[in-house]
């Protein structure tokens, strides 16, 4: 299983709106991509941690084609979901770095 990992700190007042975006734009990897699930967590800092899990990295990587983002490949709903979506970040806030060591793996 691979994981693809996001961090971002939402706009005041958006925090609704980059749910439901949050929700259509994972709906869809999940229906139509490959994608075996996804989570959305609001941290107590305000910090919003969201995570898609896929059988490995080469389907996701096939599921996000070329270097753009929004890729021209996706369908067009699902592109300015994923625009609207990063309107809803608040670029003002910087994210806090994670560093993390593999300790044990059961994969």
């Amino acid at each position: 299983m691979f994981a693809a990992i996001y961090q971002s700190y939402i706009k005041p007042g958006r925090e609704d709106e980059y749910q439901r975006l949050w929700k259509q734009i994972a709906s869809y990897f999940i229906e139509h991509k490959g994608a075996i699930g996804s989570s959305l967590h609001r941290c107590e800092n305000g910090l919003w941690v969201a995570y898609s899990r896929w059988p490995s990295k080469e389907v996701r990587d096939a599921a996000w084609p070329g270097d753009q983002a929004p890729s021209e490949q996706l369908p067009k709903e699902i592109r300015q979901a994923i625009l609207d979506l990063k309107n809803c970040l608040d670029p003002h806030r910087k994210i806090p770095e994670i560093p993390m060591e593999i300790v044990e793996d059961l994969l």
